[in-house]
């Protein structure tokens, strides 16, 4: 990992952990064992580190997106779910908060719009029931504010298993 994503890394578990008026530019240096210049290096701003790290989020789950793509029937709806269920046992979890972050930053919330605009494209282009697409997608997106407002282990391994299910059926063509 380079030291730029390391630091990004770093402000998102700031985020996470202490809440977003924690993060300042001095804090991640300290945090990260390096000097504010250090951190001034990578990112000339606040609001370009919050950018940064929410055009990292937004690619690592455009990836695994696509790492799960098959020929299934709704293919993006179902690579959609799998991807949401990675980041339940992801190492790199800091980063289910960093949308967080978008709501102080015009700019990152403007990633996240480009970005939902652009699944939105795939969801409606995915398969013929798009209520079926509709109700995976809401269940995931509530899975990720589950994850990152701290639901209990057992309230997220049911709806995990809930969303798996839903996933398969479409794969299956079943209800």
């Amino acid at each position: 990992m380079s030291k730029k994503q390391s630091l990004l890394r770093t402000a998102a578990a700031i985020i996470q952990q202490d809440g977003i008026q924690q993060l300042s530019m001095e804090r991640l240096a300290k945090r990260a064992g390096i000097t504010k210049g250090g951190v001034l290096y990578h990112f000339d701003s606040k609001s370009n580190l919050l950018q940064q790290m929410n055009k990292m989020a937004i690619e690592e789950f455009e990836t695994r997106i696509n790492q799960h793509l098959t020929d299934a029937p709704y293919p993006f709806t179902r690579a959609y779910a799998l991807a949401t269920l990675d980041y339940l046992a992801a190492e790199d979890a800091d980063l289910i908060a960093v949308f967080i972050s978008s709501q102080e930053d015009k700019m990152s919330g403007k990633l996240w719009t480009d970005a939902s605009l652009r699944w939105d494209e795939q969801f409606a282009a995915d398969g013929l029931d798009a209520d079926r697409v509709l109700e995976l997608r809401l269940l995931c997106d509530g899975f990720w504010f589950a994850m990152t407002y701290g639901y209990s282990d057992s309230f997220k391994d049911r709806a995990a298993r809930i969303i798996r299910e839903k996933s398969d059926a479409l794969a299956k063509g079943t209800s």
